[in-house]
């Protein structure tokens, strides 16, 4: 902490107390004593009623920033959730293909499978095929 002194407000002891009240007493007189005491009381309920409004007002107007909050949250939360379960449909369509893929498989679906991938091709006959020169002649 800095050397600076720290400021309290109204942090009176009995003692500070005691010389106010002996200094009102001696620059007022005990005449008006009584009509000073009402209007602090008065002074003090007017600020105590103010205090309690502004703090009424504050928890109003938090009251309703926390309910914004609490509902942008839950639509937050409900869009991460639909993200993941179409995430983990999406995996598991990926995982299932790839189980299919590497069962074995039949010759007949060995041939079905080439003539889906290569509908062009021709079966093998034995005898290799031309091969067809691509460069260019000059």
């Amino acid at each position: 902490m800095s050397g600076l002194p720290v400021l309290l407000f109204l942090d009176v002891s009995g003692g500070e107390l005691l010389i106010i009240m002996l200094v009102v007493f001696l620059v007022f007189g005990p005449e008006k004593m009584p009509e000073m005491a009402r209007k602090a009381g008065r002074l003090m309920n007017q600020m105590k009623k103010a205090s309690s409004d502004l703090t009424r007002e504050f928890k109003k107007e938090t009251s309703v920033l926390q309910n914004e909050i609490t509902a942008v949250q839950s639509k937050v939360k409900d869009q991460v959730e639909s993200v993941n379960r179409e995430f983990n449909r999406t995996k598991a369509q990926v995982n299932t293909g790839m189980n299919m893929e590497s069962k074995p498989e039949t010759p007949a679906d060995s041939e079905m499978l080439k003539e889906e991938t290569f509908p062009d091709a021709k079966p093998e006959s034995g005898s290799p095929e031309p091969e067809i020169n691509t460069t260019k002649n000059e």
